[in-house]
C-alpha cells in the first residue's frame, strides 16, 4: 500500500492527518474513504489481530474535512469483530456489512459508534475525534493484553523500506538531504568492549545509526551503582548480564545488536578482526593495552575512552580522555598518561555512582571521534588524543609530533 497523491493533498490541508502520519499511523485516502491501516484488537478468543478501519469523509472547496453531520457517525472495518478483554465483543453497534471501497478492499463489518453527553447523543466535533474515538475504543483492548502491539504501523513499514536495521525510520536525514552523510555507516560492523557507564552511552549513540551490527562485549551484570551511570532506566535490570539488558533495551531501536557475555582476552580477540570499528570503554589497564594494541596492529580503528574523578576542597575533579584510531596514535600515547596501561588504583571514579554526565561526554566524544573517521563529521584537527578537565574546562590534545 502506497499512499497517492489525493493523500497527500488531504495531509497538506488537514494539519491532524499530517500529525497521525508523522506518528506513524499508517494511512491513506481512496475513493472518497479515509483509511487507517493495521489497527490492532482482541478476538473472541483473546488473540491479538489486525483490521483496517475506514469511513468516507466530505471536505469544503478547500479540501479541508468537515465535522461528520448527522447520519455520519458509521465507519466500517476490514477484519474480524473487535472483543474486549472478557471475549465479549465490543459495543461499536453495526454488523456484518461488505462495502467495496476499492477493488481490492472490501469492507466486513459497519460501526455505528454514537457519542453521548448528559444522557444525550451528539454529533462528533470533528473528523479527527471521530477517528480517535473509534481508533481508542478498538485498540484499547488489544493494547492493555498486548506489550508490543501498536496502531502505528507505518513505523515498521517505512523502517523497512529504508534498508537498514534501523527500527525506526530515519525520515529527518532524508527532509535535510543528508542521506548520502548517515548512509555512510550502513555495512559497518562495530563493536563496544565494556559496557559500564561511558559504554552504555556510546551505545545510546550509535543504536540511532544505519550500522548493520553493534556487538556488546562485557561478561559483567547489572549492579545498583550501574543504573546511576546508565542512560534511561531499563525496567528489572539488576542481576542481569548488562549486555543482555541493554542488548534487550536497545534492540527497540536497532535489529543488529549482539550481546556477547564475555570479557575481551587473548582468548577472544580474533572474533574482532571482522569488524570496521571498536569503542573501547574498560577500566582495567592491562586489557585496554591488549585490547588497543591488537586492534591497530592488525589495522581495525578504535577509539579508548577513559575517566578520572579526584576529591578536592571545593568538591570533585573530573578528567575525562579519548585516544585512537590508529597503530600511530596507539605507539606515540601507549603507556602514558593519553593511553594507560596499568589501572589507575585509588580515586573517587569507583566510588562516586552519580557521574553519568561525565560518562555521556565520554561517550560523545568518543561517538563525534568515530564519525570523524567515517566522514560523517568534519574533522579539521588531527590530535590523537584528547583529555578535558572539569575544574578549569581546560582542553589538552596530543598531535603525533607533540612529545610524551
Amino acid at each position: 500500500m502506497e499512499c497517492g497523491s489525493g493523500f497527500q493533498e488531504l495531509a497538506s490541508r488537514n494539519p491532524f492527518v499530517r500529525d497521525l502520519e508523522e506518528q506513524g499511523y499508517l494511512l491513506d485516502f481512496v475513493n472518497g474513504y479515509f483509511i487507517a491501516y493495521g489497527i490492532p484488537y482482541l478476538d473472541a478468543n483473546g488473540g491479538l489481530q489486525h483490521g483496517d478501519w475506514a469511513s468516507p469523509v466530505n471536505r469544503d472547496d478547500e479540501g479541508v474535512i468537515s465535522a461528520p453531520g448527522e447520519g455520519e457517525h458509521q465507519a466500517w472495518f476490514r477484519g474480524g469483530r473487535p472483543h474486549d478483554g472478557l471475549g465479549q465483543p465490543l459495543k461499536l453497534g453495526g454488523g456484518e456489512a461488505k462495502v467495496t471501497v476499492s477493488d481490492d478492499f472490501v469492507t466486513a463489518y459497519s460501526f455505528s459508534l454514537k457519542l453521548q453527553e448528559r444522557g444525550q447523543n451528539r454529533l462528533y466535533d470533528s473528523f479527527e475525534e471521530k477517528l480517535h474515538t473509534y481508533i481508542d475504543m478498538i485498540t484499547g483492548p488489544a493494547l492493555a493484553a498486548f506489550e508490543d502491539a501498536t496502531p502505528l504501523k507505518a513505523i515498521e513499514k517505512r523502517a523497512s523500506a529504508q534498508g537498514s536495521p534501523l527500527r525506526i525510520p530515519d525520515d529527518l536525514s532524508a527532509r535535510y538531504n543528508i542521506n548520502d552523510v548517515s548512509f555512510l555507516l550502513r555495512g559497518k560492523k562495530v563493536a563496544i568492549i565494556g559496557l559500564g557507564g561511558t559504554g552504555a552511552y556510546i551505545l545510546d549513540f550509535v543504536a540511532r545509526t544505519h550500522l548493520e551490527e553493534v556487538r556488546l562485549f562485557d561478561d559483567d551484570k547489572v549492579h545498583l551503582h550501574t543504573i546511576f551511570r546508565q542512560p534511561g532506566f531499563i525496567h528489572r535490570a539488576i542481576g542481569k548480564p548488562k549486555v543482555e539488558a541493554l542488548a534487550g533495551q536497545y534492540g527497540n531501536w536497532h535489529g543488529g545488536i549482539v550481546p556477547v557475555p564475555e570479557r575481551v582476552n587473548a582468548d577472544n580477540v580474533e572474533t574482532l578482526r571482522d569488524l570496521d570499528f571498536v569503542f573501547i570503554s574498560v577500566d582495567d589497564g592491562p586489557a585496554r593495552f591488549f585490547i588497543a594494541d591488537w586492534l591497530s596492529r592488525n589495522g581495525i580503528p578504535f577509539v579508548d575512552t577513559g575517566m578520572g574523578l579526584a576529591r578536592s576542597k571545593e568538591g570533585l575533579n573530573g578528567v575525562v580522555r579519548i585516544t585512537g584510531v590508529d597503530r600511530e596514535a596507539f605507539e606515540h600515547t601507549a603507556g602514558s598518561a593519553y593511553l594507560p596501561s596499568k589501572t589507575v588504583e585509588g580515586g573517587e571514579y569507583r566510588k562516586q555512582a552519580q557521574i553519568a554526565e561525565l560518562n555521556a561526554l565520554n561517550a560523545a566524544w568518543a561517538v563525534i571521534r568515530f564519525k570523524q573517521h567515517f566522514g560523517l563529521l568534519e574533522r579539521l584537527d588531527d590530535s590523537i588524543s584528547y583529555l578535558f578537565e572539569t575544574a578549569s574546562f581546560d582542553l589538552d590534545k596530543k598531535a603525533v609530533t607533540d612529545a610524551i
